[in-house]
């Protein structure tokens, strides 16, 4: 699947949205093989259906994310989502959400040449 990216996921706007995919058990899988240090294996993933492949370089990614953030993550049980990860997770999620009303000037061109 030559050419195939993570484009066709679209980010959750809402923690009802996002906590599927952070429970994912690959997403799981490769929070902790990031945070234990493993290398990203290819290899391994090769036989993987593609949400599985997505899901665990999500999982590397946050947990990427979180140590370059220093926010410590400790998470053993895969169906108990830590605070911490939680909180950054549906922080983002808001992020995403489009304003309700159109902000003031919005979408009105201005006239650059004026002064």
């Amino acid at each position: 699947m030559s050419g195939v990216t993570n484009n066709r996921f679209h980010g959750a706007r809402s923690w009802r949205e996002a906590k599927p995919v952070v429970l994912h058990p690959r997403f799981f899988d490769g929070f902790r093989d990031f945070l234990d240090g493993r290398p990203f294996d290819y290899r391994g993933l090769d036989g993987w259906p593609l949400l599985d492949q997505h899901r665990y370089e999500n999982g590397r990614e946050l947990a990427a994310e979180c140590r370059a953030a220093g926010i410590a993550v400790r998470w053993s049980d895969r169906t108990r989502i830590p605070r911490g990860l939680k909180d950054l997770v549906s922080r983002r999620a808001r992020r995403r959400v489009e304003p309700r009303q159109p902000l003031k000037n919005a979408g009105r061109p201005r006239d650059c040449r004026s002064g």
